[in-house]
């Protein structure tokens, strides 16, 4: 699956703040062998804004969560305010790869490992999380629970993930 996102506005047209915004998601999985498979993901993004203050939060990029960067809760990761509030950044930046192993009928096991953040900066950090997962094909579509570990954190905290819905 390859998406490519264009968005904008501008004064002139009656907007409050001129800005432009590009993103390009990228996922693919790979089998190997009948019962092996690989899932690789990628998510980037860039805006272009003169004040990141002006743009309004529904349009700033946050990082973390199931879909993103597992070990990190649901949009905890991104450019901070001064009393430490995520308020989201200019630019994304995910990666991830996953293996996964079909044991039984429709039971799989998944080993992963994700990195990425929003930033106001391509040169910033990234944040990184790993973890472990079961997999059941259900009949209304795949169900997947994954533990995993934010290794970016002190102590690396562990998180839940569950996931229903299709691969792609």
């Amino acid at each position: 699956r390859l998406r490519l996102d264009l968005l904008g506005s501008a004064n002139a047209i009656g907007s409050d703040v001129d800005f432009a915004q590009s993103r390009l998601s990228w996922k693919a999985i790979y089998s190997a062998g009948e019962k092996n498979r690989f899932l690789v993901r990628a998510d980037t993004a860039a805006t272009w804004v003169a004040d990141l203050q002006e743009l309004p939060a529904s349009k700033r990029f946050f990082a973390g969560g199931d879909q993103s960067v597992r070990g990190y809760a649901f949009e905890e990761l991104g450019p901070e305010n001064d009393a430490g509030d995520v308020i989201g950044g200019r630019h994304l930046l995910v990666g991830s790869v996953e293996y996964e192993r079909q044991f039984f009928n429709k039971w799989s096991g998944a080993v992963f490992y994700d990195a990425g953040n929003a930033l106001n900066s391509f040169s910033e950090e990234l944040n990184h999380g790993a973890g472990f997962g079961v997999r059941w094909r259900s009949p209304i579509g795949p169900v997947r629970l994954d533990l995993a570990w934010a290794l970016s954190d002190p102590g690396q905290p562990v998180r839940l993930h569950f996931v229903v819905g299709p691969d792609l």
